[in-house]
């Protein structure tokens, strides 16, 4: 089993501010229980993934939507892109290896969510 994605600390927020980190939020269950909906997490667009990292990638055939799933593998015609919840996404054994070319970065952190926000994101599910 994967690890959980470390918490956000200083250095990920200083970088964040520079500009070396970008911030995205998680829309869906396909990459539970590790990551949650309307959790947020920063990525690293400059550093290689590893096999069982959690990637971001622009979507094949839809342009303005981006995956977000786990490095399963590479081949020669791409990345094979699994989601944790195998019930609840749309990856590699639908879309075929998404081409590294559509690689927008690696996850290195999460940022905690306030109990507050949850329990009001919870109660209107």
């Amino acid at each position: 089993m994967f690890p959980p994605l470390a918490a956000a600390g200083l250095k990920d927020l200083l970088l964040f501010f520079c500009g070396r980190r970008r911030l995205l939020k998680i829309q869906g269950d396909s990459m539970l229980p590790h990551l949650e909906s309307e959790d947020r997490i920063l990525i690293n667009p400059r550093i290689t993934p590893r096999t069982g990292d959690v990637v971001v990638a622009w979507h094949p055939s839809k342009p303005d939507l981006r995956l977000i799933k786990r490095l399963r593998g590479m081949e020669s015609n791409g990345m094979i892109l699994l989601g944790d919840n195998p019930s609840a996404s749309t990856d590699s054994r639908q879309l075929g290896p998404i081409p590294t070319a559509l690689m927008i970065g690696v996850a290195v952190s999460r940022l905690k969510r306030s109990p507050t926000t949850s329990s009001a994101t919870r109660s209107h599910q």
